[in-house]
């Protein structure tokens, strides 16, 4: 496995009761680039994302992530591995702005910045990337 490798899951099963959802299966990302998961409904596409984010644990295989092995019990243990997730039925609620949906979805358990310094890190990271977010803006006012 290579240096540039971030998450290898190697021979990855999940059964539930009645159904095979995964078999055996092996996924690796590198530094760069970019997957797609594609399959039918039920497939096992949303099962292998949850087992990567903690929700679900394997039945059998294992999560390298940077080389190191990991046993990912939560999301909260996910998250400090630099792993995050956006749920398939994602929605942001339109009346709220950016930065109350942006601490709406926040999963540790410590207290939460006040508004202006989350505002202005939404403000940094979009900037870093050449977006412009105005993070005082209400959903339903973005394009």
């Amino acid at each position: 496995m290579g240096n540039n490798v971030l998450v290898r899951m190697h021979n990855i099963t999940k059964k539930f009761p009645g159904v095979l959802a995964n078999d055996r299966v092996n996924f690796e990302l590198k530094a760069g680039e970019i997957h797609a998961l594609v399959g039918e409904n039920g497939a096992g596409k949303t099962t292998l994302m949850n087992i990567l984010y903690g929700i679900y644990q394997p039945d059998d295989g294992e999560i390298y992530i940077r080389g190191r092995r990991a046993v990912i019990k939560s999301p909260k243990e996910a998250i400090k591995l630099g792993i995050g997730m956006v749920h398939q039925h994602f929605t942001l609620i339109s009346t709220l702005t950016v930065a109350e949906n942006i601490i709406l979805g926040e999963t540790s358990t410590r207290l939460i910045a006040p508004i202006r310094d989350v505002e202005n890190r939404i403000r940094r990271i979009s900037e870093s990337y050449g977006l412009k977010v105005n993070p005082k803006a209400r959903i339903w006012e973005l394009s």
